[in-house]
């Protein structure tokens, strides 16, 4: 057997005890480890309690668009600029009304005002979580620039403007997975 093999194994086998008894005191300092490990966490997680304590932010109320004199009408062929005071009164009317804020009745408020469903997306009702959605979003796309609307589920408000599209060909309204309108 080579030298240093041979010390190696002498080694070893002097350290063998040593491994044995840090072995065998382990489980009788594990509980007061683990107690001492949940207290701490539990103290790092009471003190983050108190960072959530202090003031509370202001929601800012939305004003509600101004009701225009003269009754708008759908321009066809029009732009997203041109079509917006139609829009907002599109969701105006249906947020005055009784109907669910949910995406099925929202986007057919706005397709049987007029605009083309094939350009049209509208948000989910529910979150993957199974959640309510907060608020409902609507857009139809005209040209490279969209229509786009919120209607919040839990005050029937809504804001309704308009944006450039995006993606790669400039046709995306809603970033995102949308439902696909069937109806």
């Amino acid at each position: 057997m080579d030298e240093s093999r041979r010390k190696a194994q002498e080694t070893l086998h002097r350290l063998a005890p040593v491994t044995y008894r840090i072995a065998s005191s382990t489980p009788r300092r594990w509980p007061r480890a683990a107690a001492l490990a949940v207290l701490a966490l539990s103290t790092l997680a009471l003190s983050g309690c108190a960072i959530l304590e202090g003031p509370t932010p202001e929601i800012p109320q939305r004003e509600a668009p101004a009701i225009p004199e003269v009754a708008p009408e759908l321009i066809a062929g029009g732009t997203a600029e041109e079509n917006l005071p139609y829009f907002t009164e599109v969701l105006r009317g249906y947020t005055a009304g009784e109907g669910a804020i949910k995406g099925e009745p929202v986007s057919r408020a706005v397709i049987d005002a007029g605009f083309d469903k094939s350009l049209m997306q509208v948000s989910f009702d529910r979150s993957e979580t199974g959640l309510e959605a907060d608020n409902i979003f609507v857009s139809v796309l005209l040209g490279e620039n969209c229509l786009l609307g919120q209607v919040v589920t839990s005050d029937r408000s809504f804001v309704a403007e308009t944006a450039a599209a995006v993606g790669p060909e400039n046709n995306i309204c809603l970033i995102g997975e949308t439902v696909p309108i069937t109806w």
